[in-house]
């Protein structure tokens, strides 16, 4: 007996010649059990350990795998090691040891208190077959379905999961049975966060009053929906045209490749309000280049009032024709000479750009 196990051995046994025989006799040990032995030399058998009274074991090249060659060049005789009982004989007559083996329990103790825990794990890809992706953790085989790849929809082309072989990756673990040898990973909650991430930082960075292009996903009742680079934005319905738009389905369908100009961000919402017609001119800016007091215009009746007629004499710009300047005879009500729909000529009597006015008279472009 060495001389640090008598110093190990229990208070009541004052003398060698009181221990027990289960004490001084060799312990037999069973394959399959760990144990923390010392490391004696490494030669070209692999690394010899002691692991008790009088017996030595191997652990040979194919049973250190998980030992980096960095982590195998430190390692000197009187260190500690942790090693598993193979079963069998070695060089020597020596017992085989594992060092994997023996890290194998603590490393799905790790998978299990990252599954507890919605901790990530790293692990390398080794393959890919019909179901989903092959995985390593340490030296646990694990396995990721495709439902639970970083894919859009659908299944990944073999090319594709063929490029990834070799790469470490982080994973989530859904499912973990050291009893089975069973070790489901997945990727999709990381990817789905990763996603988010990237649209919140693209968000925050898009500025407001820049034109940007889109493209429209849906047209709904209130507006379009636009894609500007992986996020939405929404083009009002009062947005898309310098005109009064009916139905948005008039102005744009999905598919469209458009320009737009962002009104506002919000990014603790992630809302963006676009702008359609803000990318073209706007109409009222130039009316009194394209229109003359005296002159006879083409137009056609929008809406009747009880006052007057409104003419849009183009998309954006409406006129007024008051009740007075519909007819030389006194009328009660626009309906007498002009229905909606109705295309007219009319004469400009006045233009305000400013408030966005034009006053118009049907019965003097007929010199009435």
């Amino acid at each position: 007996m060495q001389e640090q196990d008598i110093q190990q051995l229990p208070d009541q046994y004052s003398q060698m010649s009181e221990l027990p025989e289960d004490v001084l006799g060799p312990r037999t040990y069973q394959p399959g059990e760990a144990m923390e032995g010392e490391v004696v030399r490494v030669d070209q058998d692999g690394i010899i350990v002691s692991v008790g009274l009088k017996m030595e074991g191997v652990v040979p090249s194919e049973e250190m795998r998980s030992m980096s060659g960095e982590e195998l060049g430190r390692i000197k005789q009187g260190d500690k090691l942790l090693v598993t009982i193979v079963g069998g004989q070695g060089p020597g007559d020596m017992g085989l040891l594992s060092v994997d083996r023996a890290r194998e329990h603590i490393w799905w103790q790790e998978l299990q208190d990252a599954l507890d825990n919605e901790a990530l794990v790293t692990a390398k890809v080794t393959g890919h077959n019909r179901g989903g992706m092959e995985v390593e953790y340490r030296a646990i085989r694990g396995f990721v379905p495709f439902s639970h790849l970083a894919i859009d929809s659908g299944s990944p082309a073999a090319d594709l999961l063929e490029q990834r072989i070799g790469q470490e990756c982080p994973f989530n673990v859904i499912e973990v049975d050291q009893d089975q040898d069973r070790l489901i990973l997945s990727e999709k909650a990381i990817w789905r966060q990763r996603q988010e991430e990237e649209r919140l930082k693209f968000i925050q960075q898009i500025e407001v009053g820049t034109t940007m292009p889109g493209k429209v996903v849906s047209v709904r009742g209130f507006g379009a929906f636009v894609d500007i680079g992986g996020v939405q934005g929404l083009v009002h319905i009062s947005e898309l045209s310098w005109g009064n738009v009916k139905a948005p389905e008039d102005v744009v369908t999905a598919g469209d490749e458009i320009n737009v100009y962002v009104l506002a961000v919000d990014p603790e919402n992630q809302r963006i309000s676009l702008s359609l017609k803000r990318t073209l001119p706007e109409p009222w800016e130039t009316v009194p280049e394209r229109y003359q007091i005296g002159e006879v215009v083409q137009g056609v009746v929008t809406n009747l009032a009880q006052f007057g007629a409104f003419v849009k004499l183009e998309e954006g710009v409406e006129g007024l024709v008051h009740i007075t300047e519909l007819s030389p005879r006194q009328v009660t009500n626009p309906k007498e000479c002009v229905y909606q729909g109705q295309t007219v000529k009319v004469m400009v009597l006045t233009i305000d750009s400013e408030n966005r006015r034009i006053s118009l008279s049907y019965k003097k472009a007929f010199g009435m």
